[in-house]
C-alpha cells in the first residue's frame, strides 16, 4: 500500500480535478454510491441516484461505468430501468458500451460448491452469495467467525486454483485472474471511455486494484472511508452521502 495519505476531497473538488469534458467515471456501487446493507438483495437505487447517474451519463457522452463485485444481472436489478456498461464480479464479466459482453467461465466454481455448502450448513448465521463465477461469504451477522471463513476459503483457493478476496464483513472465492483494474481497463480501451482521463471511487480492499491500474493511467482515484485506512487512491471522501453530493456538484459544473 502507499505511504502517503489520502487527500481529502472538498465541496467542489471534483470537478476541478476530474472535469466532465475530459474524464470517463468508473463507480463501485455497495460502500461508494450506497452504504452497505446486512443482506445483499436488500440495496435497491432510490430515485435521485437514479437521476444523477442517468445526469451523469448523459454529460459524459456515455463514459459512466459501474464496476462491482456483484453480477452484472444484480446491477441491473439494483439500478432497473437503467441499464450502464458495467465491469461486474470484479472483473469477471463486462458489459460494453454497445452491450456486448465478456463472459466469465461459472464451471470454475463447481468443485468448491459442495464443501463450501457443507462448510456453511454447519456454521448458521452465514450468508452465501453465489455469484455464478464467484462465490461470496458474509459473515456482518456472525463477526465471530470471520477468522474461520477465511481459513476455510484459503484452503480451498489453494486446493482448486482459486482466489480469496476479502471485503468489508465478506470473503469471495474467484478466478484469480480477474480483478476491477482489469475491467476497468477493458472498458477504458472502448468509445466513449476511449482518449478520457479515468476516475474511479471505491471504498474496499476489492478496489485496490482499480486504483492501481487508474493511477498509472495518470487518472484519478478516490476512496470512500475515514481517514488512516492504509490505500493505493490518492483521494479520499467520507462516506456514500458525500459521494453522491461531490458528484452532484460535478453535474452542476457542466
Amino acid at each position: 500500500m502507499a505511504a502517503a495519505p489520502t487527500i481529502p476531497i472538498k465541496p467542489g473538488d471534483l470537478a476541478r480535478i476530474a472535469p466532465i469534458s475530459s474524464c470517463a467515471y468508473f463507480l463501485d456501487a455497495d460502500g461508494t454510491l450506497f452504504d452497505i446493507m446486512p443482506r445483499p438483495e436488500d440495496v435497491v437505487a432510490d430515485h435521485g441516484l437514479r437521476t444523477l447517474l442517468a445526469g451523469l451519463a448523459g454529460a459524459t457522452r456515455g463514459a459512466l461505468a459501474l464496476v462491482s463485485g456483484r453480477a452484472i444481472k444484480d446491477i441491473d436489478r439494483i439500478f432497473a430501468p437503467l441499464i450502464f456498461p458495467v465491469s461486474g464480479l470484479h472483473g469477471a464479466e463486462i458489459r460494453f458500451p454497445d452491450r456486448s459482453r465478456g463472459s466469465p467461465n461459472d464451471g470454475a466454481m463447481n468443485c468448491v460448491r459442495q464443501p463450501l455448502a457443507d462448510f456453511m450448513a454447519a456454521r448458521p448465521g452465514l450468508i452465501l452469495e453465489d455469484k455464478g463465477a464467484a462465490l461470496a461469504v458474509h459473515f456482518r451477522q456472525t463477526p465471530e467467525l470471520a477468522h474461520e471463513v477465511l481459513e476455510f476459503l484459503g484452503a480451498l483457493a489453494q486446493q482448486s486454483g482459486l482466489a480469496v478476496q476479502e471485503g468489508k464483513m465478506v470473503a469471495e472465492l474467484k478466478q484469480a485472474h480477474h480483478d476491477k483494474g482489469k475491467g476497468i481497463a477493458a472498458l477504458l480501451a472502448n468509445p466513449p471511455f476511449l482518449g478520457r482521463k479515468p476516475v474511479f471511487i471505491g471504498d474496499d480492499l476489492t478496489d485496490e486494484s482499480g486504483f492501481l491500474f487508474v493511477n498509472a493511467q495518470g487518472g484519478v482515484s478516490a476512496r470512500v472511508g475515514p481517514p488512516g485506512i492504509a490505500s493505493d487512491a490518492h483521494y479520499r471522501l467520507p462516506d456514500p452521502a458525500s459521494v453522491r453530493a461531490e458528484l452532484h456538484r460535478l453535474l452542476a459544473s457542466d
